[in-house]
């Protein structure tokens, strides 16, 4: 593809009225007259589960487009090799707001300086994901920080790209044809996430698989391995990645998310001639941690052309807070609905890479995280998950 295609109540009974509504809305689905994205997965005959779930992740998004309703899954990444227990931050936003994130991310990267990416915090997340899914607490996803295929050391410097990598380098990782020793050290790589993703198949648990993000960022900008390559180049590496998971490996259970960095001009550039194609991409995303927390509407509108669930895969801001002293009224929710709002690992409290306090975030008692969590308006406005949940993810099971 070329070019760009309040108050909230918290009582028990209007929470329990809220949910019965929005599930209805979602079992209803989109109008059929005027539906305007698939449920058709690039996956051959998907499993039975990750069909519903993106049946849902398509209702959200038609329902949105078709004017039924307006409803963003709330998400946390977690970093699991730097948090004290795997689903820490998950935890944590239930301890704030008193609701769980409808939807977790872990990575499978960025690795532990050894030759291998086994660690025991992998095990740990996944066990986190199989459990949250199982006891129908939400859905889960899983990004890669994959380090550039041969590195010696899974580690994270090894994610970016090196000073010697050029267009022949990245075109020997391509090469199927050759069978080089660059194409076959990445598919070793990729059998790591394949293994843990055919476990958690076994188990019955989809999965939102979120590899290869963020390929638009610009050479100043700290661009991964992958990134700021020829864009057929990179159409390939993940057309590569894509036969390897579902025609080799038989993986039934994925559903992909292609994750451009925001096009701003700065630090991105425009994303549109990395797309993979609409056989080989289930979710269009984009990563945004610029500009104030109202993000502008060019990344939400860029991707509608797509015909695809939009998420934001990754941000430092919560969508919500009702005007105080601080900050006035935001709601992204009301502005862009999202179908998935993810925020990523510990800047949920701080500033990106560092230990200051993201003040839209926390300041007064934690308000964004609170107005978020418990967005209420004749129906619930965010699915969150948890024991709690205001929707019914046992459904998707």
């Amino acid at each position: 593809m070329q070019g760009h295609p309040a108050a909230k109540t918290s009582t028990r009974w209007f929470s329990r009225v809220g949910t019965l509504i929005a599930a209805l809305m979602l079992t209803l689905g989109a109008r059929p007259a005027s539906a305007q994205v698939s449920k058709t997965l690039s996956t051959p005959g998907p499993s039975a589960q990750a069909q519903k779930v993106y049946n849902l992740l398509v209702d959200l998004e038609n329902n949105s487009r078709n004017g039924v309703a307006k409803q963003t899954i709330m998400g946390q990444h977690c970093e699991a090799h730097k948090e004290s227990y795997a689903g820490e931050y998950w935890v944590k936003v239930g301890d704030i707001s008193g609701r769980r994130p409808g939807f977790v991310e872990f990575d499978f990267g960025p690795g532990n300086y050894t030759s291998s990416y086994n660690a025991p915090y992998v095990d740990y997340a996944v066990g986190f994901a199989r459990d949250r899914f199982i006891y129908g607490e939400g859905i889960v996803g899983f990004s890669f920080h994959m380090s550039y295929p041969g590195a010696s050391a899974k580690s994270w410097e090894n994610n970016f790209r090196q000073n010697w990598m050029d267009y022949n380098w990245m075109g020997r990782v391509i090469n199927w044809q050759a069978n080089t020793t660059e194409y076959q050290a990445f598919l070793r790589d990729l059998s790591f996430a394949a293994d843990k993703l055919a476990s958690l198949q076994q188990q019955g648990v989809p999965v939102l698989f979120r590899p290869l993000h963020e390929m638009n960022k610009k050479g100043s900008a700290s661009p991964f391995w992958w990134a700021n390559h020829d864009p057929s180049q990179y159409r390939q590496l993940w057309n590569i990645m894509h036969d390897y998971l579902v025609k080799t490996r038989g993986l039934k259970n994925l559903i992909f998310v292609w994750s451009p960095y925001e096009w701003d001009g700065t630090y991105g550039g425009d994303p549109w001639n990395y797309y993979p194609g609409a056989d080989r991409v289930d979710v269009v995303a984009v990563d945004i941690y610029h500009g104030n927390p109202y993000h502008p509407a060019s990344f939400y509108d860029g991707l509608k052309g797509y015909n695809k669930p939009r998420m934001l895969a990754e941000t430092d801001k919560l969508p919500v807070r009702w005007g105080d002293s601080r900050y006035g009224t935001v709601s992204e929710i009301d502005a862009r609905p999202w179908v998935l709002w993810s925020v990523w690992g510990d800047s949920l409290i701080y500033n990106l890479g560092s230990t200051s306090p993201n003040d839209w975030n926390v300041s007064s008692n934690y308000k964004a995280i609170k107005d978020t969590y418990g967005y209420y308006s004749s129906y619930w406005r965010v699915l969150t998950g948890g024991s709690n949940a205001t929707y019914n993810w046992a459904g998707l099971r």
